[in-house]
């Protein structure tokens, strides 16, 4: 019998991602960032995400986890803030 696929699909995947280590080129120049997130649930996650994105250049809107055992959710995302986001000049 195979299993039934979740009615969330962040929900694979969430659940057993792991955050990868910080490599020396994600923080090699000034103003490059990596900045570990952690909300409630993952709305409140994913819209701290999109205000990011809006000022600075960043990786985006990323697949957001859980740590079994832990509270709340988690997200990595990489920034420039050197340079605008998708609203600058």
């Amino acid at each position: 019998m195979e299993p039934t696929p979740s009615a969330n699909r962040f929900a694979s995947t969430a659940v057993a991602a792991v955050m990868k280590p910080i490599e020396e080129q994600h923080i090699a120049e000034p103003g490059l960032v990596v900045l570990d997130i952690t909300g409630g649930d993952e709305d409140t996650v994913r819209a701290v995400m999109a205000g990011l994105e809006e000022r600075w250049a960043t990786s985006g809107i990323v697949p957001v986890r859980r740590d079994p055992g832990e509270p709340g959710v988690r997200a990595r995302v990489y920034a420039d803030v050197l340079r605008p986001g998708r609203d600058g000049p």
